[in-house]
């Protein structure tokens, strides 16, 4: 099971955030049962552990595939499920 996570701000304000939620979601939808899928803050253990210093930030087994801006769709996807 591949370890998925989206680092984003608490605030339902961030939109970059919660489209990035989105988008990671969408790619994943169906295949839920190959990821272990969290959404998370900078202010958990595993940002710190990780290097994550800014969101939205999207990382898979512990590499970091973007971090500050929102993923292209394509790309993300790609890079997701082709790892």
């Amino acid at each position: 099971m591949k370890k998925l996570l989206v680092f984003g701000s608490p605030k339902p304000t961030c939109k970059n955030c919660r489209l990035t939620e989105s988008i990671v979601e969408k790619i994943i939808e169906g295949r839920e049962d190959s990821f272990d899928y969290q959404k998370l803050t900078l202010e958990s253990e595993e940002a710190h552990s990780l290097g994550v210093m800014c969101t939205p930030t999207v990382v898979l087994d512990s590499k970091i595939l973007v971090m500050g801006e929102v993923p292209e769709e394509a790309d993300l996807k790609s890079a997701i499920l082709e790892n």
